[in-house]
């Protein structure tokens, strides 16, 4: 190669969108784009780990963006528009990519084709919760109740199509009961919206309700995933109680633009698996039930979202559940 040539190239490269982020000054910011409200699972998460992961990118800093909408759909179509350069990211989560494409056929993007899989940041578990002034004290006790009064109760979820909504629809089919559906923009509405009486009860993550529930306004009656985590994992499964192979939790992961080139996608899912390895954040991250993974690559993680696609696609047809978009 001649000299010129390697000038040429040595330009080219500097210029490329992964050299461009390595090189990038600490002031550049990369956002975290959060399909839910705030004060839902995935925005706790978010938060938690954007606060330790500009220190793993040479002190860029990382801010969190919340663009709620769709089941998730809005911030996911948003992403994939973005400049393939590692600057936006989007907190995917099981609705985004698992439950939405297992639901619906008219999304704005394709789970896998439009994105670039970063990193997986942590699994959550799900419970069912209803107030504590309700006076419900068992899983037995709010079927009971649901069962003597059909039609007039309801439960709330996230949004059309989020994992709360398939859970609390799978939640209602399996135990034979009539209720409504109430959506919000998020968990952290939902979760107002049940503690004032709108609503009966709410399938959702543990780290939405943790608070509620420690401070007796909400009280947790099972845990609607099989694995155990966090403050809940003693209570009984839902799997347990009635509903055979009920099994409900999310999760969250980083994903960037399609097209994303490969060294950004390695220097960042080293950032998310630095920061995710603090004994702090996982400490953090545990107390409010969401299971730190620190190891995860671009690959397993691309694998881990085509395994969670298929399960909830299996669900979908196993149930019958129909979701009418809104």
């Amino acid at each position: 190669m001649t000299f010129h040539r390697r000038q040429a190239l040595a330009a080219a490269l500097a210029l490329s969108p992964a050299a461009a982020l390595a090189q990038a000054p600490a002031g550049r910011a990369i956002t975290l784009v959060v399909p839910f409200a705030p004060g839902g699972t995935t925005d706790i998460g978010a938060r938690l780990v954007a606060a330790r992961l500009g220190a793993h990118l040479g002190g860029q800093a990382v801010v969190v963006e919340n663009r709620a909408g769709a089941g998730g759909a809005t911030a996911a179509d948003h992403v994939r528009r973005q400049p393939a350069d590692g600057a936006t990211l989007l907190i995917g989560t099981a609705s985004t990519h698992a439950v939405n494409p297992a639901l619906f056929t008219d999304l704005p993007y394709d789970p896998i084709r439009d994105f670039a899989p970063v990193a997986l940041l942590g699994v959550t578990g799900f419970v069912l919760v209803v107030p504590a002034a309700a006076g419900i004290a068992d899983m037995a006790a709010l079927v009971a109740r649901l069962k003597a009064e059909p039609g007039r109760h309801n439960y709330a979820s996230a949004g059309v199509g989020s994992m709360p909504h398939l859970a609390g629809e799978w939640f209602a089919t399996g135990a034979g009961v009539r209720v409504e559906h109430v959506a919000y923009r998020g968990g952290g509405p939902a979760l107002q919206a049940l503690l004032t009486g709108e609503v009966t009860y709410m399938v959702e993550s543990a780290p939405t309700v943790a608070g509620a529930i420690a401070d007796g306004r909400l009280r947790a009656l099972a845990r609607a995933s099989l694995r155990r985590s966090g403050p809940q994992a003693d209570l009984p499964a839902i799997a347990e109680l009635g509903i055979p192979g009920f099994d409900a939790e999310t999760w969250i992961l980083a994903f960037a633009p399609a097209g994303t080139p490969a060294p950004v996608v390695a220097r960042l899912n080293a950032a998310f698996n630095a920061a995710l390895a603090e004994a702090e954040l996982v400490r953090r991250l545990a107390e409010v039930g969401t299971i730190a993974v620190p190891d995860s690559t671009p690959e397993t993680t691309a694998t881990f979202v085509r395994n969670e696609g298929d399960r909830w696609r299996r669900v979908v047809a196993e149930t019958g559940v129909r979701i009418t978009r809104q």
